[in-house]
């Protein structure tokens, strides 16, 4: 049977979507199994310093499995975990440079998420994928505030794309064995 070529060349896409789906679950899980020792300070700092340097309420560092976005490192919030279909940080992954969105309830990406209709109202996002150096975004470090913004500046997003690769050199830099493992 002749396949016509939109169907192979889209199922082909879908397929290398859904393994490197599971490449970043695998990946993320190696990461969550092990002590990030002293990194984990470095990361806390990084969010701390994204925060700052946005003058915002809230950043995260987190990485995202199958299901869940898991908080390694947060300023302005308590969580740990959320499910992945719940934040923003599902859509930065796999993007160049950074994800932002000034108007959360406009967008139909996030217009529904429950942070976006109920408490604490998000009304800015900006996200920088935790690209590994084996090209596999493991999550993000964003910057959240309750009050609409205008976009960032060039400047801005690269700094933020700047903290991003140091947490990501940070996270592989504490054990190289979940590189070695998905290389």
């Amino acid at each position: 049977m002749d396949w016509p070529v939109a169907v192979v060349a889209g199922g082909t896409s879908m397929l290398k979507s859904l393994f490197r789906e599971r490449r970043r679950a695998r990946i993320v899980n190696a990461i969550l199994e092990r002590d990030l020792g002293g990194e984990a300070e470095t990361l806390r700092r990084l969010v701390e310093t994204a925060a700052t340097s946005f003058n915002a309420p809230f950043a995260l560092l987190s990485l995202i499995d199958s299901d869940r976005q898991w908080l390694v490192a947060a300023h302005g919030v308590e969580l740990t975990c959320v499910p992945r279909d719940d934040g923003f940080c599902r859509c930065a992954l796999d993007v160049s440079g950074v994800l932002e969105c000034c108007d959360p309830p406009g967008d139909p990406r996030f217009a529904q998420l429950p942070v976006v209709t109920g408490d604490p109202h998000v009304r800015y996002y900006i996200g920088a994928p935790l690209r590994l150096s084996n090209g596999i975004d493991v999550g993000a470090l964003c910057v959240i505030d309750l009050v609409p913004r205008r976009p960032a500046s060039a400047d801005q997003r690269a700094y933020l794309v700047a903290l991003a690769r140091q947490a990501s050199l940070a996270i592989e830099s504490s054990d190289d064995r979940f590189v070695r493992m998905s290389a």
